[in-house]
């Protein structure tokens, strides 16, 4: 990781550097999405809270700890959207304005396509990861929070229900466990360095957390709170991984 070293840079002759850029390429967790409302007949609404997402904490913290180094954020996360769209869209998103470090994040809505889809999710990444590869942009993969793991009653319309109870068998009958390792072993593959949060949230459940109510909407989008824990992961993985 080369973005230590624009860090240091930046802090010793900040009229020298740019300010430092990181692209982050995703679904509605890094959109920004954090509730979701049933409006009926088919329609949707969804709240946003930029100021509440993991990279947007990211960014606070490290101009925190390096108070002369601003960061700019690239928010290329778009809601719904997969690994295989991502992929289509990483030249324009990503490669086309230069940052210093590019953040991926898919897995949500990859895995909903079952077993049948996990080669689709894999070849989506290794292109993804080769395209940055090629564009000598640095590239990190973070895995995303664990879907809830039973419909919350929590959850007043039918609609809603059905969105968890399948989310909830993806998670808890290994669909989700297989995708994560898919881009874990990717990542070791493509020399492609690995924040793995998935990892944070399964050791969360298996000390008795109640993982579906750290969701802000109760079935993918983790709680403002729980954000943190992307950002503070981040950061070590960045920063302090090497010390």
């Amino acid at each position: 990781m080369r973005i230590l070293k624009k860090i240091q840079e930046k802090v010793q002759n900040p009229a020298g550097m740019a300010p430092l850029k990181i692209a982050f390429l995703g679904d509605s967790v890094t959109h920004g999405c954090f509730e979701v409302i049933d409006k009926g007949e088919g329609r949707i609404d969804c709240i946003y809270d930029h100021a509440a997402v993991y990279h947007h904490q990211l960014k606070m913290k490290i101009e925190r700890v390096f108070p002369n180094c601003p960061v700019t954020i690239i928010n290329a996360g778009i809601s719904g959207g997969n690994a295989a769209q991502g992929a289509q869209r990483v030249q324009r998103d990503i490669v086309d304005v230069k940052p210093d470090l590019a953040v991926i994040c898919f897995g949500l809505n990859d895995a909903l396509a079952g077993a049948d889809g996990l080669s689709v999710y894999q070849n989506a990444l290794l292109s993804i990861f080769r395209q940055l590869h090629h564009a000598d942009i640095d590239a990190v993969f973070m895995t995303p929070n664990m879907m809830c793991t039973y419909p919350c009653p929590q959850l007043e319309t039918e609609w809603l229900q059905q969105t968890a109870r399948r989310c909830a068998t993806i998670q808890t009958e290994d669909g989700m466990d297989s995708y994560m390792q898919c881009a874990k072993d990717l990542c070791k593959q493509e020399k492609v360095l690995l924040c793995d949060c998935y990892s944070d949230w399964k050791r969360l459940q298996q000390i008795g957390a109640d993982v579906t109510y750290l969701l802000s909407n109760y079935i993918n989008h983790p709680t403002r709170e729980m954000h943190g824990l992307f950002a503070e992961r981040l950061f070590s993985s960045l920063f302090l991984s090497n010390i």
